[in-house]
């Protein structure tokens, strides 16, 4: 009996050594404090019907991976550097969105219906406030609806080039989504 308990302490023992030596190897991952994305995909969800009339929506995914892990903007985070200032500043927004539509000739053109940068967004914190920094990966959903007919047509193939933008204004690179046929 007493071997026994000898023996099985002696296991629990060499288990809490080699458990304690593998997890010291464990590293965080060492990713860029600027963020980074790609896999780029769009995504034709429904058309919606609501107070604005019907509306396509479409679904921007990407994969993100950033250093700090300071992505996303809270609701609080609408002065100083983040002021409106009336849609002329470009640090309010954190998701850079620009669509663009394949002309008569093949070729994909810009599509504004007022000005450069109308489609651009923010999307909520990926980590709680106070949260140490850290580094994130995962991927960023991104809803965007149309009117009917504007800016997108049925027939139109469209694709999105997207950049996204963390609290310390270090912008990611650009990526390109899907090519996706409006219904």
């Amino acid at each position: 009996m007493r071997t026994l308990f000898y023996s099985s302490l002696r296991w629990a023992g060499l288990l809490a050594i080699v458990g304690g030596a593998l997890s010291g190897c464990l590293n965080p991952p060492d990713y860029s404090d600027t963020p980074s994305i790609d896999n780029a995909r769009v995504s034709f969800q429904q058309r919606l019907t609501g107070n604005l009339g019907t509306r396509d929506s479409l679904v921007l995914t990407v994969s993100y991976q950033d250093g700090t892990g300071d992505l996303g903007l809270s609701t609080t985070d609408n002065t100083g550097v983040y002021d409106y200032m009336n849609g002329t500043n470009r640090n309010y927004f954190n998701y850079f969105l620009q669509p663009y539509v394949k002309d008569a000739q093949g070729n994909f053109q810009p599509r504004f219906t007022s000005a450069p940068g109308e489609y651009n967004g923010r999307f909520p914190r990926i980590t709680a406030d106070g949260t140490k920094e850290a580094p994130v990966k995962g991927d960023l959903r991104y809803s965007q609806s149309f009117g009917l007919g504007s800016p997108f047509r049925p027939g139109d193939v469209v694709h999105f080039v997207i950049s996204i933008q963390d609290r310390a204004l270090h912008e990611s690179n650009q990526v390109t989504t899907n090519d996706i046929t409006i219904p």
